[in-house]
């Protein structure tokens, strides 16, 4: 594993093809709902959202690694880094969120989100 992600950073066309293809194969499977992948959870997405615009992020503080990928899967992690950019715009106080967009996306195997937020008072 170490040596593919050191090494295999930059793979050959033909390694990049094929793993192309099968993200494309378990696409189309988890669109047609023949897959075993987890399923989405809009509900899970949507409340996340609700929590970062609410601007009050210590509810989060109770949710444990092992929740967030029971609810929302293994790519959860990356909803870390949008708690992290509105901790940090908290940590310079009040903000407010303006706009929230979010909408699953089963062919994508994923749930797309845009959040535009501001200090207050700016």
């Amino acid at each position: 594993m170490a040596e593919r992600l050191i090494s295999g950073r930059n793979p050959t066309p033909e390694e990049r093809a094929a793993r192309q293809a099968r993200v494309f194969d378990a696409a189309l499977a988890y669109a047609a709902g023949t897959s075993d992948l987890m399923p989405l959870n809009p509900d899970w997405d949507r409340r996340f959202l609700a929590v970062l615009a609410a601007g009050d992020l210590s509810e989060i503080d109770s949710w444990t690694n092992e929740s967030f990928v029971q609810e929302a899967g293994h790519s959860s992690h990356e909803v870390r880094t949008w708690l992290a950019a509105h901790a940090a715009l908290g940590a310079a106080g009040p903000y407010q969120v303006r706009s929230t967009f979010y909408e699953a996306i089963p062919e994508w195997i994923a749930g797309f989100g845009v959040t535009t937020a501001h200090a207050r008072g700016r």
